[in-house]
């Protein structure tokens, strides 16, 4: 089984890259549809009707493993992030990093039209920005610059998935 991560902060353009890789004919899943809230303890939770601020900023976003493991077929791109992203690596044969500096990681916060991302779960994601990026780049991922056009990445992530083969 040949599956691949695709990780990257909020707006760094996972979802754009799976509509891309879907566009071309290959399987890419959001992971948001795999994960699922869990309290500070771990313990999976269901989120309320009305989520505020402070439910979001004391709750965690994660994956489970048996999840992600049915949903993995050969060929699989998995684009998303969760809490405990670091903990599943080994379920993937390559992890690709989409990276942004802070100003255009900003500018595409204030963009963004969910109601969920509240001035303090922004800057939770703002904070975790340059901690994300440090700690996949040392686990091995590959940095992609979320700047270039979706079709370019999608050429980069594909190039490097055959050579792979090869």
């Amino acid at each position: 089984m040949r599956a691949f991560l695709i990780t990257g902060n909020p707006g760094s353009g996972k979802s754009t890259l799976a509509a891309e890789l879907v566009r071309r004919g290959h399987r890419a899943v959001d992971a948001d549809d795999l994960a699922s809230w869990a309290d500070s303890s771990g313990a999976a939770v269901d989120a309320p009707a009305t989520v505020d601020e402070a439910w979001q900023l004391t709750h965690r976003w994660v994956w489970t493993r048996e999840r992600l493991e049915a949903a993995l077929t050969d060929m699989t791109f998995v684009c998303g992030i969760a809490v405990n992203q670091e903990e599943l690596l080994d379920l993937f044969e390559r992890v690709f990093l989409l990276t942004l500096e802070a100003d255009e990681q900003d500018a595409r916060l204030a963009r963004a039209t969910s109601a969920a991302r509240t001035e303090g779960v922004k800057q939770q994601i703002r904070d975790g920005r340059p901690v994300l990026q440090a700690r996949m780049l040392a686990a091995g991922a590959i940095p992609l610059d979320a700047t270039a056009s979706p079709a370019a990445l999608a050429d980069t992530v594909l190039a490097l998935v055959r050579a792979d083969r090869s």
